[in-house]
Formats: structure tokens, sequence, C-alpha cells
């Protein structure tokens, strides 16, 4: 049996060649252009035949691409007659299967190859790409030979005058074939799945995070000293807060579509600002404490004074949720964000002056069918709390681009080609907009990526979690030299230089953490504010 699905083989009769053709008529009959799905009343074969050969091919009730072409070629002579057969697949899948194998291998090869020598070493998921045609290389080698037998035992029968087989014959040898390249299947993705327990260098670490546990004595940190210093029980449906820059105030907002204010000092709840519409989903205080900008679903952008009681002052524009408001550090400035856009806004006047994709998209219109393209696509990551940097991915799996929104400059982070098998959770920026964190996810582990946004390079790369099977709720807040992140393991502290753990502090899980600008106080929600039991919890350390 040959590797290829190609196939050569005489038959041999000792009969003169018009009965050997009369045979042959017996069980084939003129192709047809449309065949009734239900009819059983037909011949095996279809197709033509001469004095000099045949060309058939089985007739079956369902698409399959693996049906042999059978070619015959007749030799009369004194002895009987020989027909050379061949049997190959159709040209066209041919056709199909080379331009698929040239697409998969030559996007998949130099990704392959770049992987290694980028540092990031062989993976596992990549050795599966490179390994996918050749499972469908089999799939297609069983499902030829299947029918090639088959085709084989069936002309010998015709030609020697014998019967054939019954259908439940085939059916009994089609249920073992398609056994073993199931089996034949599972084995080899064991195989792979499992190389790097036979190749240590293809291993990846996946040790279990030390955890540095406060409660150690062993463990040394500042941030240990961390203890609950407020509890918040009055908004129940928060989702975002944030901390004013004097640390004196904290701000929620939620599914209520209500702004609460409360005092730090005192635990008391000082003000509340109703919205008529949109669940407060992104909240930013200006730094003198007197203005309170508010992200919404209902994509408007709200600017609340403080200290008056006038009806907020609304921006519109966005086509999608707000997800994220920042206001610049010199207070005259608004950055509002969704999922595929930017846009800068004068606070003073709330006159927009500038939207990033700033590209015009291109429509195309085939019928009632509008085809828009935003090419390549915009996904903003995160702002930095000064307003002049934000983290933006081109593309799904695309390069990261950290955007100056000051001069539209735009330095591109060094490519992780290992990124195109995991999933990019988060990204923070630090305070003074010079470094980067992402949280990236690759089964079974979670890594964290420290960058220096001045230069596009990665500085450091630590672990977040070697545990878990999914990456999904964990959040985390960048507090001047160090990366603060609440899993299911406690609160972490990570060294933003190194990215190496420094603790873990016994504490409950929170989302949306935020942290003032000392990095004295840290708070976050817990509970969940679809039951209506959010908490705000604030900690404190000396």
């Amino acid at each position: 049996m040959q590797l290829l699905p190609y196939s050569r083989f005489t038959l041999k009769s000792n009969e003169p060649l018009p009965d050997v053709i009369n045979k042959l008529n017996a069980h084939i009959e003129a192709p047809k252009t449309f065949r009734w799905t239900f009819s059983r009343n037909h011949a095996p074969y279809a197709g033509r035949i001469s004095s000099d050969g045949f060309e058939v091919r089985r007739i079956i009730h369902h698409r399959n691409s693996f049906l042999p072409t059978i070619r015959g070629r007749f030799e009369s002579g004194s002895q009987g007659t020989v027909i050379r057969i061949t049997m190959r697949l159709h040209p066209l899948v041919i056709g199909f299967l080379v331009f698929w194998y040239l697409t998969w291998y030559s996007a998949t090869i130099p990704l392959f190859l770049w992987s290694i020598f980028s540092g990031d070493g062989v993976r596992v998921e990549g050795l599966l790409f490179l390994g996918l045609p050749i499972v469908v290389l089999f799939t297609f080698w069983c499902s030829f030979w299947y029918e090639a037998n088959r085709s084989h035992r069936e002309l010998t029968q015709i030609i020697q005058g014998e019967p054939l087989e019954p259908p439940n014959s085939s059916r009994k040898i089609r249920r073992s074939l398609l056994l073993r390249g199931v089996l034949f299947v599972v084995v080899i993705g064991n195989i792979i799945w499992h190389l790097d327990e036979f190749f240590p260098s293809l291993k990846r670490d996946t040790q279990p995070v030390v955890l540095k546990s406060c409660s150690d004595n062993s463990t040394e940190s500042s941030y240990c000293n961390f203890s609950v210093f407020r509890t918040f029980t009055g908004h129940p449906t928060a989702l975002a807060i944030v901390i004013s820059a004097d640390g004196k105030t904290l701000i929620s907002g939620g599914k209520d579509k209500a702004i609460k204010v409360w005092d730090l000092q005192t635990e008391t709840l000082t003000k509340t600002l109703q919205s008529d519409s949109g669940v407060i989903q992104a909240l930013a205080i200006a730094p003198d404490g007197k203005v309170v900008v508010s992200g919404s679903g209902d994509r408007m952008v709200r600017i609340w004074n403080m200290t008056t009681n006038q009806p907020p002052q609304l921006l519109a524009g966005h086509a999608e949720t707000i997800n994220g408001v920042e206001i610049s550090s010199d207070g005259t400035t608004i950055i509002s964000h969704s999922h595929t856009e930017i846009k800068v806004w004068d606070l003073a006047t709330g006159q927009l002056k500038l939207t990033l994709p700033n590209s015009p998209s291109t429509e195309i219109k085939i019928g009632p069918v509008l085809i828009e393209n935003n090419s390549p696509r915009f996904y903003p990551r995160v702002i930095s709390s000064d307003g002049k940097t934000a983290l933006v991915q081109l593309g799904v799996g695309g390069k990261l681009v950290a955007w100056d929104l000051l001069t539209n400059q735009q330095i591109i982070l060094q490519k992780k080609w290992s990124d195109g098998f995991g999933y990019m959770h988060s990204a923070y920026i630090s305070g003074d907009g010079k470094t980067a964190v992402t949280i990236y996810y690759h089964q079974p582990v979670t890594d964290l990526r420290v960058w220096d946004l001045t230069t596009g390079m990665l500085k450091a790369e630590g672990r977040v979690s070697s545990t878990r099977n999914y990456f999904g709720y964990d959040t985390f807040v960048l507090s001047r030299d160090r990366i603060i992140g609440s899993t299911d393991e406690g609160i972490k502290v990570w060294n933003l230089e190194t990215a190496e753990l420094e603790a873990t502090l016994e504490h409950e899980k929170m989302s949306d953490l935020v942290v003032s600008s000392d990095g004295k106080l840290l708070a976050g929600i817990t509970e969940s504010s679809e039951n209506q039991e959010s908490k705000i919890k604030v900690l404190r350390r000396p």
C-alpha cells in the first residue's frame, strides 16, 4: 500500500474483451447530471466504457471527496484480457489539498520559527498547529484507501463473475476503519500534547507560585501592613469607585445610575448625584476634587460639578458603552474610551478635541448589505491616570501600541509571538505613564509582563498563577513602584521593576481595585452587584 492517495493494479481474465466489457456494463451505468436521492435502483458504478478502457466512480447518495476516480485500460490478447487500473483522488480535491497545505504552512511555519528565535522557545500549542495537517492527511489517506480497496475488491468480483458483497459487510469494514482512525488521532494528539514530558526543553514552567504569605514571618513587606480601614455598605449595586487625590473622598457609581460621595475620615455619605439614565461604568475625579466625570452604558459622558446642585453636562458622541474615563493631571481635559474608540474632550467647554482612530472608514454596499471596513481594528486597552498615554491593540491579537494622546506619537511594544496561543486579559499604566503591565493567560498559567513605554521593550516577566484553568475576574492596579492584584489566592503584591512576587495578603477578593496617590489606601468592591450585595472595602497601611 502506498503512502499517497494513489493506487495501481492489474486484473487478468481468460475471457475475450467483449465478454469482459459485457460484465462491466452490467455494473456500470451512464452518468447522470441529477440523481434522485432516495433511489436505490441503480448500478454500483457510473461512468463511460469503450473498447479501449473505462472511467468510472462509485454511485453514492452523499458528498464524499475521498471517492477515487477509477480509470481502466484494456489489453486484449490470445490468452484473454488484461485490465490495468489506476485510482486517484479527483484533481479538484488534490488542488484543494495542495492550496490548503501551502496556505497553512506558509503562515504557521514562520510563526513557529519566530517564536523560537525570539526566545519564547518551542510551544506545545505550536506543535499542535504544525501537526494538524498531518491528521487531515491521515484522514484523507484512510478514507481513500478504504474506498480504493472496496472498489478493487468489487472490480475483481465483477471480472471473475462473482456476486458482490452485501452492503452490511462494507459497513462493518467502514466502522472498523473509522474506529482505527479515531484511535490514531487520539494517540497522535496525546503524543504531541505530552511532548514536554519526553523533551524537557519544550516544557513550560508550571511550578506552583510561592505565595509569600504575609502570615509567614519570613515575608517582610510594608504592604503586609494593610488592614481594613472602612467598609461601606450603602451602595449595594456599586460597579466603579475612585479615590480623590487628597485621599479624603471615595466616590462610587453603580447599576442604580447613582453616584455617591463618601467621606473616608468619618465613613459618612455626603452627597448623592442621580443620573437619569445609564448604568455608571467608569468614574474619574479632578485633581482639585471639584469635578467628577462618569461614563455610562447609555454612551454618554457626564460632567458633575461637586460644588453645585446643577444637572450634569452631557457629552454625546460615543457609539458604544463607555468603559473608562480619565481627567488629565492639569484638570483641563477628559479622555473617555469604549471598546473601539478614544475621545478627548475639553473639560471646561465640553468640546470634542480628538477622536481615535481618526482614519475614515470604508463602506461597501452590495445590494441591501452594507459592509464597513475599519482596518486595522482599534481596541483601547487602558488610559494612564494623567490622561496622556493610551495602550491600544491594533487588530485581534495584533500589535500593542503606546499612543501619546498629546503628540500622537506611537511606540510599538516588542512583539511576543507566543501571545498568539494565549489571551491578553487586561492592561494597566503607571501614574507617570512610563510603565505598563499586561496580564496574559496561557493555559494553565497566568503571567504578567512589565513594559517600558518609552522604548517599547519588555522589562520583566512574572507569574500570577500556575494552578487555575481559566483566568477570569482577577483585577489589578499599579501603585507607584508596585503591582497589586486581587486573586483567588489573596491580594498579591509584585515589584513593578522586576515583576517578582513580594507578598500575599490574606484578604478577600475584590474587584475594581483603586489605590490612593500616596499608595496608603487600597479600595475595592466585594460581593456582587448582581444580587445588590456590593460592599466597598478600604484597606489602609501606615
